[in-house]
């Protein structure tokens, strides 16, 4: 009997945890906001990761600092203007987002240039568990891999992941979020390194450009597999089977700003629910991982 594979992404595990109502729309049905908004396709974060992948490739070709700079700018203004894939205010938005791409890469240019790079926006997929039932695979892309020579009494690392994040406040970085772990495990890397790009106007450049080193030990990998396994057989295949995925009213409101199926979760009945899914809101297309500069969902 042929197994069934269970797929999951990173981003879609995190929010499986969060909000398993708010799973079953978005990754199951494939809803994404009300049709009346514009779907936010490429934010400025993705345009960044965009600029990254043409500035590192330029790099690993050999190409000179200003030239690897003024393409990946150009390639990020082409995108944004592209108004079918984007709604990125050109006059307001964009001029930050290349104002801290080009700062922080002027800011790492003598680090960067030492870096052996390996790979660049590569997927992957492997397999955390597997029985004679299921097999569980976790599916995403690394932003940059490299070795990294020792340098001003560093130390030196090999198969060394990079997660880029443009950011317009600083946060503390969790060493136990699933995407992190997620870059290591795959790589076969101890570390990981949070490449910040702040994009914050006030702020000095080693304040808000930060490469923040984590560390993961087989027993802190373990205790995840272990504990994703566990969350994934019992509370996912249970949810499937059951067709129950709860909501989880504390999650409605998550940073100031209301969950985009909230209209829907505050409607009475399944059956006002169902309406307002089908009319009111837009479908999207699955994620797609060999995407240019596509971000898992």
């Amino acid at each position: 009997m042929p197994k069934t594979n269970i797929v999951f992404s990173a981003s879609s595990l995190k929010l499986f945890k969060h909000c398993k109502k708010k799973f079953k729309y978005a990754h199951l049905m494939r809803k994404t906001v009300p049709v009346h908004e514009k779907p936010r396709a490429l934010d400025l974060g993705t345009l960044g990761h965009i600029g990254m992948e043409m500035y590192f490739n330029q790099l690993a070709e050999g190409i000179h600092f200003n030239d690897r700079i003024h393409n990946a700018l150009m390639k990020i203004k082409a995108t944004a203007a592209d108004a079918s894939v984007s709604n990125v205010d050109i006059t307001e938005e964009l001029p930050i987002l290349e104002n801290a791409f080009t700062q922080s890469c002027e800011f790492w240019r003598f680090e960067d240039e030492h870096l052996e790079i390996l790979a660049i926006e590569t997927p992957f997929d492997y397999i955390l568990f597997e029985d004679e039932f299921i097999r569980i695979i976790i599916s995403g892309k690394v932003d940059l891999l490299v070795n990294k020579p020792a340098m001003g009494g560093g130390a030196s690392y090999t198969n060394l992941p990079y997660d880029h994040k443009f950011i317009s406040r600083d946060f503390p970085s969790d060493r136990l979020d699933d995407q992190f772990i997620n870059y290591t495990i795959p790589t076969g890397s101890n570390f990981l390194i949070v490449n910040k790009v702040g994009m914050q106007k006030t702020l000095k450049p080693e304040e808000k450009y930060k490469r923040i080193p984590l560390s993961y030990d087989p027993l802190i990998v373990q205790q995840w597999k272990d504990n994703t396994i566990e969350t994934i057989v019992n509370e996912y295949l249970n949810s499937v089977v059951k067709d129950s995925f709860p909501m989880n009213e504390g999650s409605c409101r998550k940073y100031g700003r209301l969950c985009e199926f909230y209209d829907v979760c505050n409607s009475s009945g399944e059956a006002a629910k169902a309406f307002k899914l089908d009319s009111q809101y837009s479908d999207r297309e699955p994620w797609d991982k060999y995407a240019e500069g596509e971000e898992a969902v």
